[in-house]
């Protein structure tokens, strides 16, 4: 049965019945029963502050690259189709949470702007990369973050320059129905041949290190303190182990791929076969970096 919803929720521009493996990058998940797109911050704060008057739980969704869901969801989910452009003043560039987290890379080295190039093979939108304070090759989004737009969980729209404690590794504050609407990076100003080409090179090395042609979630575990999780799933001899037509990838042993007609239940159950072999070969609690929604 269906949450009865207000009227001035459905006010906000939605979709029924929308199915999460086209939602998603893995394209596994039963139905999503509520898909709220609002295209405005305005939008977007009237659907929070209708869920916190009527105390209705929901979710926040972005470009869907580090989430499985399992089954149906009749929670409302959030999905920001904010218009997705990037605005430059001097060396910080601003863009809206919707935005492509790739594209964003591309735009500041196409601007000469340096300090993004870390993000140029993380997929998703902005929105979810701040949220998860997303990085690679030992930079992530706090290095540059400067400031960002955010809805507290009553509607409040808030604007700040980070502070210490808000964001560490794969981690931010950012949850429990806070909303991020836009990000500004502080980069500096650069050859654009030169990032061109590191972003190059970045792409190049993951396009050869992960299964970047089998639909994925990303890396599924975090790296523990000085470890690679990767590493150690590897040498539990885990590359290949499959569960119906989710596998642990041979090409990068941290990314799990769906083969074609993976349910998001092997995905959950290959996830704890991993979790367990490495915990028995190597006494490491693996901690999970993509999200499980569940109803």
């Amino acid at each position: 049965m269906l949450l009865p919803l207000p009227d001035d929720l459905l006010k906000v521009p939605h979709r029924r019945d929308v199915s999460f493996a086209r939602l998603t990058t893995l394209g596994v998940g039963g139905l999503c029963h509520w898909l709220f797109e609002p295209t405005t911050e305005a939008e977007a704060q009237a659907f929070v502050r209708a869920c916190a008057r009527e105390g209705l739980p929901w979710r926040v969704l972005g470009g869907g690259s580090n989430l499985v869901v399992l089954g149906d969801l009749k929670l409302p989910v959030l999905r920001l189709a904010l218009p997705k452009e990037a605005r430059r003043e001097g060396t910080r560039l601003t863009a809206p949470a919707s935005h492509g987290h790739i594209a964003l890379a591309e735009a500041a080295a196409a601007a000469g702007l340096s300090g993004l190039e870390f993000a140029s093979g993380i997929p998703g939108s902005l929105g979810g990369a701040i949220r998860m304070n997303a990085g690679a090759y030992g930079r992530e989004w706090v290095d540059v973050l400067t400031r960002y737009r955010f809805l507290t969980p009553e509607g409040d729209l808030v604007e700040k320059a980070p502070e210490p404690g808000e964001f560490r590794y794969r981690w931010s504050f950012l949850t429990g129905g806070r909303v991020v609407l836009s990000a500004t990076a502080d980069l500096e100003e650069g050859d654009s041949v030169r990032i061109r080409a590191q972003v190059a090179e970045y792409r190049e090395k993951r396009g050869t290190s992960q299964p970047l042609s089998k639909r994925n979630a990303g890396c599924i575990f975090k790296n523990p303190p000085g470890l690679s999780a990767g590493r150690l799933i590897d040498q539990a001899g885990l590359k290949g182990l499959r569960v119906g037509d989710a596998e642990v990838s041979p090409e990068h042993a941290n990314f799990l791929v769906n083969h074609g007609q993976a349910t998001a239940a092997e995905f959950a159950e290959l996830m704890e076969q991993v979790r367990l072999r490495v915990f028995e070969i190597h006494g490491v609690e693996l901690e999970p970096e993509v999200e499980m929604w569940r109803e």
